[in-house]
């Protein structure tokens, strides 16, 4: 097994502690079991040591797997295991360890894919890179973002971190490991400190879990680099405001700003959320059965009253959410759930919620606007307009496709793109679609092309490797909807309504 401590920086050169005689009883069973797993015992009655567990048993199997290099075919050898049949939860052990060791020697082999697609450094041209993951992503069905990631650990395995490559192969170190290495060197420029960096932290990843070898990388970093200001200054350029969404009508807001801002922050809603907490009753309500009393949640509506509320002169805050949150719906409900008639599922802002949560936030909107879909596909039919006259068509083709219609990107469809160029090709439903920003910029650099194309949206997705995507429409409401027989004689599709100001 390739092992990357170095005794004597752990002990120091003088202070190597000597061989007991149950260590070498301990390393003489490791080489016969070594030597057996190679083909190389001569199993002469009497000659095997004593030893707990038959070789050729499932048990003597896991043991072995895992105390010798990691192979390929090590993974043929565990499916043949019965592990629930194994003589106890510490064989059960031995076999999960086994397998995250065969784990790591294919995340070894997808990282050596990943450079020789890739390259082992980037091309400095941010189109084609994106390019280039792109057609990743799309091959393997992944996002482009969960690619980039992988592209940038398997460069710094392959040029940076050598050993940390070959030691994942060897199964000495997890995938996690890797990625918490690069994580956390990102803004290390001296390939200096960086080699430091590699051979010191090498040998401290095999005995840290990743969560403990963050906190060594931090420290090592933190001694070694000599831009430690600089690394600061270009992480504090990162600072930044992001939203997504999460479901049952949610969504995430995160802030990334220096440490000693983000801890005052934190302080301040802490604060004002104890004091809230106390008026709804505290720990005693919560016992109660109120929700709303809850620790986290006092947190979260006393940061949203500081963000919109009003402040008093005597420092107190005042949050009306009816009166300061003015809330514009894209409401997507048929109108007898929306009267309580039926409770069919709906969205809002394009977020699937149950019909019962959709009026309630409907009750706080301050304009509606008319979203009409097709009975049975659920593909967008009419957009009707809200209190202002928008952009009809740029509007219809951004409400009808939501998300960018790239196979696998999940960012708001931005702009309308014109999959025949124009003026060449017409500015209508069927030739135009929305795209996201970086998108948009890749099929126009030629990096992707539109085909296919039709008025409910859909389209054929061609890379410039030849990989050829269909997209389907898009159910506004996102739903499954039965099948259309296409065969039978589907009669004229229902005219959509004029656009006019909805009557509610």
């Amino acid at each position: 097994m390739s092992v990357l401590i170095d005794p004597e920086d752990v002990f120091g050169e003088d202070m190597l502690p000597p061989l007991t005689e149950e260590d070498r009883a301990f390393v003489a069973a490791l080489q016969v079991v070594e030597r057996d797993l190679d083909g190389e015992l001569d199993t002469t009655p009497g000659e095997l040591p004593a030893w707990d567990t038959d070789p050729g048993s499932d048990e003597g199997l896991v043991t072995s797997l895992r105390m010798r290099e990691v192979h390929a075919a090590d993974l043929l050898a565990l499916a043949s295991v019965d592990v629930e049949g194994l003589a106890s939860d510490l064989y059960r052990v031995e076999a999960l360890t086994a397998l995250r060791r065969v784990e790591a020697l294919a995340a070894s082999m997808r990282y050596a894919a990943l450079v020789a697609l890739a390259g082992p450094e980037s091309s400095g041209d941010s189109l084609a890179e994106d390019a280039g993951i792109m057609e990743i992503a799309l091959g393997c069905g992944m996002s482009q973002y969960q690619v980039a990631k992988d592209v940038q650990v398997a460069r710094a395995l392959a040029t940076t971190f050598p050993s940390f490559g070959a030691a994942l192969a060897a199964g000495d170190v997890s995938e996690r490991h890797c990625v918490v290495l690069v994580e956390c060197t990102v803004r290390v420029l001296d390939p200096e400190v960086l080699a430091v960096i590699e051979r010191k932290a090498s040998r401290r990843a095999v005995r840290q879990h990743p969560g403990e070898f963050r906190a060594t990388l931090d420290k090592l970093v933190a001694e070694l680099d000599p831009d430690a200001a600089g690394r600061v200054r270009r992480a504090r350029a990162t600072r930044d405001v992001f939203v997504r969404p999460e479901g049952d009508g949610m969504a995430f807001l995160g802030v990334r700003n220096t440490a000693p801002v983000i801890e005052a922050m934190f302080a301040l809603i802490t604060s004002h959320g104890q004091a809230l907490q106390a008026e709804r009753g505290g720990a005693a309500a919560v016992r109660d059965g109120d929700e709303d009393a809850a620790a986290g949640a006092c947190r979260a509506d006393a940061f949203t009253a500081i963000t919109l509320g009003r402040t008093a002169a005597d420092g107190s805050i005042t949050f009306d959410p009816g009166e300061q949150v003015k809330v514009i719906l894209n409401v997507v409900m048929d109108l007898d759930t929306l009267r309580g008639e039926a409770d069919h599922p709906a969205l809002v802002d394009g977020t699937p919620v149950p019909a019962e949560i959709a009026r309630e936030v409907a009750e706080t909107a301050t304009w509606w606007r008319r979203l009409v879909t097709a009975p049975v596909t659920g593909h967008l039919l009419d957009y009707g307009r809200a209190a202002y006259c928008p952009e009809p068509l740029r509007r219809f083709v951004l409400a009808r496709d939501d998300t960018c219609r790239r196979p696998g990107c999940t960012r708001r469809a931005e702009q309308m793109d014109h999959a025949n160029r124009f003026p060449h090709g017409p500015t209508d439903t069927v030739n135009c679609h929305g795209l996201c920003v970086r998108c948009h910029q890749l099929k126009t650099a030629g990096y992707a092309d539109i085909t296919d194309t039709a008025a409910d949206g859909s389209l054929t997705w061609l890379t410039a490797y030849g990989q050829r995507s269909h997209v389907p429409p898009r159910p506004v409401l996102g739903l499954d909807h039965d099948p259309v027989d296409t065969s039978a004689p589907q009669g004229a599709p229902p005219e959509p309504p004029p656009l006019e100001e909805p009557p509610f």
